[in-house]
């Protein structure tokens, strides 16, 4: 399970620095205006990659904050959307240990979050980007 592990761990850490490092400060300027993000979100996948079904990674927006499990902690926050620019502040999370490829997910995942720029959907696909580049995928349920 090692090599897998590793792979699942290289994969998204070279997607996270490079989607983190790409042009952040692109914008959709041309997007309509986005309703309120609300609801509850189960990740599907972080920088290109598919989340294992071992992972249950959530966004539960309600107004002005986020929480879920992080794939292997509770975690709440908040953030700021202004149309389709979207951040996440600072996230409190519990602290326990979890099976190092959940915690490889969960470390992912909370670098992901922090680096968010803008978000749309594509049917009932919310995708959440770093400038242009796509860094997480997340259905609605």
């Amino acid at each position: 399970m090692k090599p897998a592990r590793f792979l699942l761990s290289s994969v998204l850490g070279l997607g996270l620095a490079f989607a983190i490092t790409a042009c952040v400060g692109q914008q959709n300027e041309g997007a309509a205006v986005a309703a309120p993000l609300s609801g509850n979100w189960k990740v599907t996948s972080l920088a290109g990659v598919a989340l294992p079904d071992t992972a249950s990674v959530t966004l539960e927006f309600s107004p002005g904050a986020v929480s879920g499990s992080s794939g292997c902690n509770r975690y709440n926050g908040s953030f700021t959307q202004a149309g389709n620019a979207l951040t996440f502040g600072p996230a409190a999370m519990t602290r326990k240990a979890c099976a190092p490829q959940l915690m490889d997910i969960e470390a992912g995942f909370s670098q992901a979050l922090a680096a968010v720029t803008r978000f749309d959907f594509a049917g009932n696909v919310l995708r959440l980007y770093v400038g242009d580049q796509l860094i997480m995928q997340a259905a609605q349920g």
